[in-house]
């Protein structure tokens, strides 16, 4: 429990901005884990997935199964395991693509 006559942290301005900082450094990596049939014929998404510093959470897209890993790639190394092409996306790492 915080002491209620601890001094406040700044300007209210100055702690948003401290709260900011807080999450850009620690908010998640985002993920995607692609199913791709045949020889690039057709893709979808199989999986969504959070990449935290203790772990990943992984959300299937069809919303049958969700899952604690201990990071993406043991994810996609077990669905891989079934059979399936899969790849592991990382989204905030994508190149900016624009139309022509």
């Amino acid at each position: 429990m915080l002491d209620p006559t601890t001094e406040p942290l700044g300007t209210p301005e100055e702690f948003q901005l401290m709260l900011v900082e807080l999450v850009n450094e620690f908010a998640p990596r985002r993920f995607a884990i692609c199913e791709e049939y045949g020889d690039r014929v057709d893709g979808r998404v199989f999986a969504w997935g959070m990449s935290f510093e203790d772990g990943v959470l992984l959300h299937s897209d069809d919303r049958t199964s969700t899952g604690h890993f201990a990071d993406a790639e043991g994810a996609l190394r077990l669905f891989s395991r079934t059979g399936r092409q899969l790849r592991l996306i990382w989204i905030d790492a994508l190149p900016c693509v624009t139309s022509p």
